[in-house]
Protein backbone atom coordinates (compact mmCIF):
# COMPACT_ATOMS: atom_id res chain seq x y z
CA UNK A 1 0.00 0.00 0.00
CA UNK A 2 1.45 3.50 -0.64
CA UNK A 3 2.25 6.07 2.14
CA UNK A 4 -0.63 8.30 0.98
CA UNK A 5 -2.94 5.60 1.06
CA UNK A 6 -1.70 4.08 4.50
CA UNK A 7 -2.06 7.74 5.72
CA UNK A 8 -5.38 8.49 4.47
CA UNK A 9 -6.60 4.96 6.32
CA UNK A 10 -5.15 5.34 9.35
CA UNK A 11 -6.79 8.64 9.87
CA UNK A 12 -10.51 8.11 8.69
CA UNK A 13 -10.26 5.52 11.13
CA UNK A 14 -9.14 7.97 13.98
CA UNK A 15 -11.45 10.73 12.85
CA UNK A 16 -14.78 8.26 14.24
CA UNK A 17 -17.51 11.25 13.50
CA UNK A 18 -16.56 11.29 9.87
CA UNK A 19 -17.52 8.78 6.34
CA UNK A 20 -15.16 7.32 4.04
CA UNK A 21 -15.60 7.05 0.75
CA UNK A 22 -13.89 5.14 -2.22
CA UNK A 23 -11.87 7.02 -4.86
CA UNK A 24 -9.17 5.13 -6.89
CA UNK A 25 -9.19 2.17 -4.62
CA UNK A 26 -8.34 4.49 -2.07
CA UNK A 27 -9.95 5.40 1.04
CA UNK A 28 -10.38 9.02 1.65
CA UNK A 29 -11.81 10.89 4.63
CA UNK A 30 -14.93 12.89 3.86
CA UNK A 31 -14.75 15.95 5.88
CA UNK A 32 -16.47 18.43 3.71
CA UNK A 33 -19.96 17.71 5.96
CA UNK A 34 -20.39 20.60 8.29
CA UNK A 35 -20.58 19.16 10.83
CA UNK A 36 -17.11 17.53 10.27
CA UNK A 37 -14.37 15.86 13.24
CA UNK A 38 -11.70 17.61 13.87
CA UNK A 39 -8.22 15.68 14.32
CA UNK A 40 -6.84 16.56 17.87
CA UNK A 41 -2.92 16.85 17.53
CA UNK A 42 -0.34 18.03 20.45
CA UNK A 43 2.70 19.71 19.46
CA UNK A 44 6.55 17.88 20.58
CA UNK A 45 9.21 20.59 19.93
CA UNK A 46 12.63 18.63 20.12
CA UNK A 47 15.18 20.68 21.53
CA UNK A 48 18.21 21.36 20.16
CA UNK A 49 21.23 23.90 21.71
CA UNK A 50 21.93 25.70 18.09
CA UNK A 51 18.55 26.75 17.45
CA UNK A 52 17.90 30.66 18.38
CA UNK A 53 14.52 30.06 20.60
CA UNK A 54 13.21 32.70 18.89
CA UNK A 55 13.05 32.12 15.62
CA UNK A 56 12.17 28.29 17.15
CA UNK A 57 9.48 29.90 19.03
CA UNK A 58 8.39 31.72 15.59
CA UNK A 59 8.04 29.09 13.69
CA UNK A 60 6.59 26.86 15.86
CA UNK A 61 3.89 29.29 16.36
CA UNK A 62 3.27 29.23 12.22
CA UNK A 63 3.08 26.18 12.37
CA UNK A 64 -0.07 25.65 15.25
CA UNK A 65 -1.59 28.60 13.90
CA UNK A 66 -2.15 27.44 9.90
CA UNK A 67 -2.97 23.92 11.54
CA UNK A 68 -5.30 24.93 13.69
CA UNK A 69 -7.23 27.81 11.01
CA UNK A 70 -7.10 25.32 8.14
CA UNK A 71 -10.37 23.87 10.33
CA UNK A 72 -8.90 20.21 10.41
CA UNK A 73 -6.78 20.63 13.64
CA UNK A 74 -7.31 21.64 17.00
CA UNK A 75 -3.86 21.86 18.98
CA UNK A 76 -4.26 20.44 22.50
CA UNK A 77 -1.44 21.16 25.13
CA UNK A 78 -1.63 17.82 27.09
CA UNK A 79 -1.63 14.42 25.50
CA UNK A 80 -5.11 13.43 26.94
CA UNK A 81 -7.60 12.51 24.15
CA UNK A 82 -5.69 13.11 21.50
CA UNK A 83 -5.14 12.05 18.27
CA UNK A 84 -2.01 12.59 16.71
CA UNK A 85 1.25 13.75 17.96
CA UNK A 86 3.96 16.18 15.97
CA UNK A 87 7.18 16.12 16.29
CA UNK A 88 9.18 19.24 15.35
CA UNK A 89 12.97 19.68 15.09
CA UNK A 90 14.21 23.13 13.90
CA UNK A 91 17.97 23.48 12.81
CA UNK A 92 18.82 26.71 11.54
CA UNK A 93 20.32 26.98 8.10
CA UNK A 94 19.84 22.81 7.70
CA UNK A 95 16.58 21.48 8.16
CA UNK A 96 13.21 21.28 9.22
CA UNK A 97 12.12 17.80 10.26
CA UNK A 98 7.90 16.91 10.85
CA UNK A 99 6.87 13.57 12.37
CA UNK A 100 3.94 12.33 12.71
CA UNK A 101 2.73 9.52 15.26
CA UNK A 102 -0.56 8.51 16.85
CA UNK A 103 -0.51 7.51 20.30
CA UNK A 104 0.16 3.97 20.35
CA UNK A 105 3.59 5.27 18.60
CA UNK A 106 2.32 4.32 14.76
CA UNK A 107 4.51 6.73 12.45
CA UNK A 108 2.56 8.27 9.86
CA UNK A 109 4.56 11.01 8.63
CA UNK A 110 7.87 11.52 8.30
CA UNK A 111 9.10 14.53 5.97
CA UNK A 112 12.21 16.89 6.39
CA UNK A 113 12.91 20.21 4.06
CA UNK A 114 16.48 21.68 3.85
CA UNK A 115 16.94 25.47 4.86
CA UNK A 116 19.84 27.25 3.40
CA UNK A 117 19.29 30.92 4.97
CA UNK A 118 16.95 32.91 7.20
CA UNK A 119 14.86 33.75 4.26
CA UNK A 120 14.22 30.46 3.73
CA UNK A 121 12.98 29.54 6.79
CA UNK A 122 9.34 31.01 6.30
CA UNK A 123 9.05 29.60 3.01
CA UNK A 124 9.95 26.41 3.91
CA UNK A 125 7.65 26.07 6.95
CA UNK A 126 5.02 26.92 4.89
CA UNK A 127 6.18 23.98 2.78
CA UNK A 128 5.80 21.67 5.71
CA UNK A 129 2.13 22.86 6.82
CA UNK A 130 0.72 22.35 3.12
CA UNK A 131 2.53 18.66 2.74
CA UNK A 132 1.04 17.73 6.35
CA UNK A 133 -2.21 18.73 5.61
CA UNK A 134 -2.04 17.08 2.30
CA UNK A 135 -0.62 13.98 2.98
CA UNK A 136 -3.19 13.50 6.09
CA UNK A 137 -6.22 14.23 4.60
CA UNK A 138 -5.43 14.64 0.59
CA UNK A 139 -7.17 18.31 0.99
CA UNK A 140 -4.71 21.55 -0.16
CA UNK A 141 -4.38 23.98 2.43
CA UNK A 142 -5.52 27.94 2.09
CA UNK A 143 -2.05 29.08 2.85
CA UNK A 144 -1.57 30.78 -0.67
CA UNK A 145 -5.06 31.65 -1.28
CA UNK A 146 -6.11 35.45 -1.48
CA UNK A 147 -9.16 37.24 -0.10
CA UNK A 148 -10.64 40.81 -2.16
CA UNK A 149 -12.73 43.15 -0.46
CA UNK A 150 -13.40 46.60 -0.69
CA UNK A 151 -12.23 49.70 1.83
CA UNK A 152 -13.86 52.58 2.47
CA UNK A 153 -12.62 55.27 4.52
CA UNK A 154 -13.77 58.08 6.85
CA UNK A 155 -13.51 60.63 3.67
CA UNK A 156 -15.60 58.44 1.87
CA UNK A 157 -12.94 56.89 -0.58
CA UNK A 158 -13.37 53.49 -1.48
CA UNK A 159 -10.76 50.85 -2.47
CA UNK A 160 -10.64 47.50 -4.09
CA UNK A 161 -7.94 45.63 -1.34
CA UNK A 162 -6.26 42.53 -1.24
CA UNK A 163 -5.13 40.22 1.79
CA UNK A 164 -3.68 36.80 2.41
CA UNK A 165 -5.89 34.08 4.32
CA UNK A 166 -4.81 35.25 7.75
CA UNK A 167 -4.92 39.20 7.06
CA UNK A 168 -0.89 39.30 7.18
CA UNK A 169 0.11 40.59 3.45
CA UNK A 170 -2.56 43.66 2.42
CA UNK A 171 -2.17 45.84 -0.14
CA UNK A 172 -4.15 48.16 -2.46
CA UNK A 173 -5.54 47.06 -5.84
CA UNK A 174 -7.53 50.22 -7.23
CA UNK A 175 -8.05 53.51 -5.71
CA UNK A 176 -9.14 55.75 -8.84
CA UNK A 177 -11.70 57.69 -7.16
CA UNK A 178 -14.95 55.67 -8.47
CA UNK A 179 -17.52 53.73 -6.11
CA UNK A 180 -15.88 50.47 -7.07
CA UNK A 181 -17.93 47.65 -5.18
CA UNK A 182 -18.69 43.84 -5.65
CA UNK A 183 -15.28 42.18 -6.52
CA UNK A 184 -15.57 38.76 -7.32
CA UNK A 185 -12.42 36.24 -8.69
CA UNK A 186 -12.82 34.50 -11.98
CA UNK A 187 -12.51 30.64 -11.08
CA UNK A 188 -8.50 30.48 -12.49
CA UNK A 189 -7.34 33.72 -9.72
CA UNK A 190 -6.62 35.37 -13.22
CA UNK A 191 -8.91 38.42 -12.89
CA UNK A 192 -11.38 40.03 -10.55
CA UNK A 193 -14.98 41.55 -11.88
CA UNK A 194 -16.39 44.36 -10.07
CA UNK A 195 -19.30 47.38 -10.59
CA UNK A 196 -18.41 50.75 -10.43
CA UNK A 197 -21.31 53.11 -9.74
CA UNK A 198 -20.89 56.39 -11.61
CA UNK A 199 -23.85 59.36 -12.61
CA UNK A 200 -24.96 57.39 -15.32
CA UNK A 201 -25.30 54.23 -13.59
CA UNK A 202 -23.28 51.29 -12.88
CA UNK A 203 -21.12 49.14 -14.92
CA UNK A 204 -19.24 45.89 -14.61
CA UNK A 205 -15.15 45.90 -15.15
CA UNK A 206 -12.80 43.83 -14.81
CA UNK A 207 -9.47 43.98 -13.30
CA UNK A 208 -6.88 41.83 -15.19
CA UNK A 209 -3.63 40.07 -13.58
CA UNK A 210 -2.47 38.57 -16.72
CA UNK A 211 -2.54 42.15 -18.73
CA UNK A 212 -1.96 44.47 -16.05
CA UNK A 213 -5.19 46.30 -17.09
CA UNK A 214 -8.42 47.32 -15.77
CA UNK A 215 -10.98 47.38 -18.55
CA UNK A 216 -14.98 48.20 -18.70
CA UNK A 217 -17.04 45.53 -20.01
CA UNK A 218 -20.29 45.97 -21.88
CA UNK A 219 -20.04 49.64 -22.49
CA UNK A 220 -23.38 49.28 -24.53
CA UNK A 221 -25.21 48.10 -21.61
CA UNK A 222 -26.30 50.11 -18.93
CA UNK A 223 -26.71 49.76 -15.52
CA UNK A 224 -25.31 45.84 -15.42
CA UNK A 225 -23.70 45.33 -11.36
CA UNK A 226 -23.12 41.83 -9.53
CA UNK A 227 -22.37 39.52 -11.34
CA UNK A 228 -21.02 35.36 -10.99
CA UNK A 229 -18.83 33.74 -13.08
CA UNK A 230 -20.06 30.63 -15.07
CA UNK A 231 -18.37 27.39 -15.66
CA UNK A 232 -14.26 28.20 -16.68
CA UNK A 233 -14.80 31.89 -16.60
CA UNK A 234 -15.91 32.50 -20.23
CA UNK A 235 -19.26 33.79 -19.34
CA UNK A 236 -21.35 35.87 -16.57
CA UNK A 237 -24.43 35.63 -15.20
CA UNK A 238 -25.36 39.71 -14.48
CA UNK A 239 -28.33 41.80 -13.01
CA UNK A 240 -29.35 44.73 -15.58
CA UNK A 241 -31.66 46.82 -14.55
CA UNK A 242 -34.69 48.52 -16.49
CA UNK A 243 -37.52 50.90 -15.43
CA UNK A 244 -36.68 50.32 -11.64
CA UNK A 245 -36.95 46.06 -11.69
CA UNK A 246 -34.16 44.30 -12.66
CA UNK A 247 -33.70 40.57 -14.25
CA UNK A 248 -30.91 38.53 -14.58
CA UNK A 249 -29.27 38.04 -17.96
CA UNK A 250 -26.07 35.28 -19.26
CA UNK A 251 -23.73 36.93 -21.54
CA UNK A 252 -20.17 36.68 -22.70
CA UNK A 253 -17.43 38.47 -22.07
CA UNK A 254 -18.28 40.07 -25.44
CA UNK A 255 -21.51 41.63 -24.21
CA UNK A 256 -23.31 39.06 -26.13
CA UNK A 257 -26.67 38.54 -24.27
CA UNK A 258 -26.96 34.60 -24.35
CA UNK A 259 -30.09 34.05 -22.50
CA UNK A 260 -32.54 36.52 -20.27
CA UNK A 261 -32.88 34.08 -17.34
CA UNK A 262 -35.31 35.48 -15.53
CA UNK A 263 -38.28 38.20 -16.64
CA UNK A 264 -40.53 39.05 -13.95
CA UNK A 265 -41.65 42.54 -12.96
CA UNK A 266 -40.00 42.60 -9.85
CA UNK A 267 -36.31 42.57 -8.90
CA UNK A 268 -34.01 40.07 -8.91
CA UNK A 269 -30.62 40.39 -8.30
CA UNK A 270 -27.59 38.17 -6.21
CA UNK A 271 -27.19 36.05 -9.06
CA UNK A 272 -24.73 32.93 -8.09
CA UNK A 273 -24.17 29.83 -10.65
CA UNK A 274 -23.54 26.63 -8.70
CA UNK A 275 -19.86 25.06 -9.53
CA UNK A 276 -21.29 22.57 -12.16
CA UNK A 277 -23.26 25.37 -14.01
CA UNK A 278 -26.83 23.10 -13.56
CA UNK A 279 -28.60 25.31 -10.72
CA UNK A 280 -28.76 29.21 -10.38
CA UNK A 281 -29.48 30.96 -6.94
CA UNK A 282 -30.48 34.62 -6.89
CA UNK A 283 -32.84 36.78 -4.32
CA UNK A 284 -35.93 37.95 -5.56
CA UNK A 285 -38.85 40.19 -3.88
CA UNK A 286 -41.65 38.28 -5.85
CA UNK A 287 -43.63 36.81 -2.75
CA UNK A 288 -43.59 40.32 -0.85
CA UNK A 289 -40.49 39.84 1.56
CA UNK A 290 -36.78 39.69 0.12
CA UNK A 291 -36.51 35.53 -0.24
CA UNK A 292 -33.31 33.37 -1.82
CA UNK A 293 -34.67 31.27 -5.33
CA UNK A 294 -33.07 28.20 -6.94
CA UNK A 295 -33.79 27.52 -10.84
CA UNK A 296 -32.86 24.08 -12.09
CA UNK A 297 -30.94 25.71 -15.73
CA UNK A 298 -31.72 22.11 -17.50
CA UNK A 299 -35.96 22.52 -16.98
CA UNK A 300 -36.32 25.93 -16.03
CA UNK A 301 -38.05 25.30 -12.50
CA UNK A 302 -37.50 28.00 -9.96
CA UNK A 303 -38.29 27.53 -6.28
CA UNK A 304 -37.92 29.36 -3.09
CA UNK A 305 -35.45 28.47 -0.92
CA UNK A 306 -35.66 29.90 2.05
CA UNK A 307 -39.02 30.57 4.39
CA UNK A 308 -37.73 31.65 7.74
CA UNK A 309 -37.62 34.98 8.49
CA UNK A 310 -38.34 38.62 6.63
CA UNK A 311 -35.24 39.06 4.93
CA UNK A 312 -32.42 36.10 3.54
CA UNK A 313 -30.28 36.99 0.61
CA UNK A 314 -26.46 36.90 -0.28
CA UNK A 315 -26.28 33.24 -1.20
CA UNK A 316 -23.11 31.85 -1.91
CA UNK A 317 -22.28 28.08 -2.89
CA UNK A 318 -19.87 25.89 -1.57
CA UNK A 319 -16.97 24.97 -3.96
CA UNK A 320 -18.64 21.10 -4.30
CA UNK A 321 -21.67 22.93 -4.69
CA UNK A 322 -23.28 20.68 -2.04
CA UNK A 323 -23.82 23.61 0.50
CA UNK A 324 -25.33 27.20 0.82
CA UNK A 325 -24.38 30.14 3.33
CA UNK A 326 -26.48 32.77 3.07
CA UNK A 327 -26.99 36.02 5.18
CA UNK A 328 -30.79 36.25 7.30
CA UNK A 329 -32.37 38.58 9.89
CA UNK A 330 -33.81 36.98 13.33
CA UNK A 331 -34.08 39.09 16.02
CA UNK A 332 -33.70 42.20 13.83
CA UNK A 333 -29.96 41.01 13.97
CA UNK A 334 -28.28 39.37 10.26
CA UNK A 335 -26.92 36.16 11.02
CA UNK A 336 -25.32 33.62 9.04
CA UNK A 337 -27.33 30.08 7.63
CA UNK A 338 -25.68 27.35 5.88
CA UNK A 339 -28.57 25.11 4.14
CA UNK A 340 -28.09 21.91 1.76
CA UNK A 341 -28.57 22.67 -2.18
CA UNK A 342 -32.09 21.33 -2.03
CA UNK A 343 -33.07 23.64 1.25
CA UNK A 344 -34.07 20.27 2.80
CA UNK A 345 -32.06 21.11 5.86
CA UNK A 346 -30.76 24.82 7.80
CA UNK A 347 -28.73 25.57 10.31
CA UNK A 348 -27.34 28.71 11.95
CA UNK A 349 -23.98 29.27 12.10
CA UNK A 350 -23.34 32.74 13.80
CA UNK A 351 -25.45 34.47 16.77
CA UNK A 352 -25.00 37.09 19.44
CA UNK A 353 -25.88 40.63 19.05
CA UNK A 354 -23.50 41.72 16.34
CA UNK A 355 -24.61 41.57 12.68
CA UNK A 356 -23.14 38.91 9.87
CA UNK A 357 -23.81 39.62 6.54
CA UNK A 358 -22.23 38.90 3.05
CA UNK A 359 -21.04 35.46 3.68
CA UNK A 360 -18.34 33.40 1.48
CA UNK A 361 -16.99 30.26 1.71
CA UNK A 362 -13.21 29.95 1.74
CA UNK A 363 -11.73 27.57 -0.79
CA UNK A 364 -11.44 24.60 0.93
CA UNK A 365 -14.95 25.26 2.76
CA UNK A 366 -14.18 24.50 5.82
CA UNK A 367 -14.44 28.60 6.82
CA UNK A 368 -16.60 31.07 5.96
CA UNK A 369 -15.78 34.51 5.73
CA UNK A 370 -18.09 37.30 6.52
CA UNK A 371 -18.58 41.03 7.52
CA UNK A 372 -19.20 41.97 11.18
CA UNK A 373 -20.26 45.46 12.56
CA UNK A 374 -17.98 46.94 15.55
CA UNK A 375 -18.15 49.78 16.43
CA UNK A 376 -20.51 51.14 13.80
CA UNK A 377 -17.68 49.79 11.30
CA UNK A 378 -17.81 46.96 9.19
CA UNK A 379 -14.56 44.45 9.56
CA UNK A 380 -14.14 41.10 8.55
CA UNK A 381 -14.23 37.52 10.04
CA UNK A 382 -13.69 34.36 9.38
CA UNK A 383 -15.48 31.14 11.42
CA UNK A 384 -15.47 27.69 10.80
CA UNK A 385 -18.50 26.33 9.19
CA UNK A 386 -19.33 24.74 12.11
CA UNK A 387 -19.93 28.07 13.85
CA UNK A 388 -16.55 27.71 16.05
CA UNK A 389 -13.44 29.86 16.18
CA UNK A 390 -14.37 33.06 15.23
CA UNK A 391 -11.72 35.28 14.27
CA UNK A 392 -10.74 38.79 12.66
CA UNK A 393 -9.17 38.76 9.49
CA UNK A 394 -7.98 42.04 8.78
CA UNK A 395 -5.96 44.70 11.18
CA UNK A 396 -7.08 48.24 9.91
CA UNK A 397 -7.96 50.36 12.86
CA UNK A 398 -10.26 53.03 13.35
CA UNK A 399 -12.40 54.67 10.75
CA UNK A 400 -12.20 52.10 8.24
CA UNK A 401 -15.41 49.66 6.75
CA UNK A 402 -14.66 46.49 5.04
CA UNK A 403 -17.05 45.05 2.70
CA UNK A 404 -18.12 43.10 -0.15
CA UNK A 405 -15.70 40.29 0.26
CA UNK A 406 -14.44 37.00 -2.12
CA UNK A 407 -11.94 34.71 -1.28
CA UNK A 408 -9.90 32.78 -4.55
CA UNK A 409 -8.27 29.37 -4.21
CA UNK A 410 -4.23 30.29 -5.23
CA UNK A 411 -2.83 33.38 -6.05
CA UNK A 412 1.07 34.26 -6.50
CA UNK A 413 1.34 37.59 -3.91
CA UNK A 414 3.51 39.89 -5.82
CA UNK A 415 2.66 44.03 -6.12
CA UNK A 416 1.08 44.82 -9.10
CA UNK A 417 0.30 48.24 -10.81
CA UNK A 418 -2.62 48.48 -12.96
CA UNK A 419 -3.04 50.75 -16.21
CA UNK A 420 -6.70 51.24 -16.72
CA UNK A 421 -8.23 51.81 -20.15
Amino acid sequence: MRLKTRLWCIVTFLVCSTTAFAYHDEEIIDISSYNYGRLQIAVNVERNPRTDQQQLKKTVGLIKRNLMWSGLFDIKNLYDNIDLILKLRFIPNHEIRAWIFTPDNTTLFDHRLKISSAEDIERQTVRMIEEIIFQLTGERSVLRSAVAYVEKDSSGTYRIMMTDAFGDKSYELLNDGNYNILPRWKPDGSSIIFTTLGRKGSHLRMLSFASGEISTLFKNLSKTSGGSWAGSGKELVITKSKQGNSDLFKIDLKGNIIQQMTRRSTTETNPRLSPDGSRLLFVSNRSGSIQIYQRMLDTGDTFRMTYEGPLNYEPNWSNDGAYIVFSGLKDNVYQIFLMDRDGDFVQQVTSGKSSAEQPVWSPSGRQILFVSKTNFEQKLYIIRADGTYKRRLTKSGPGISEFNPTWSARYRWKPFKFKIN
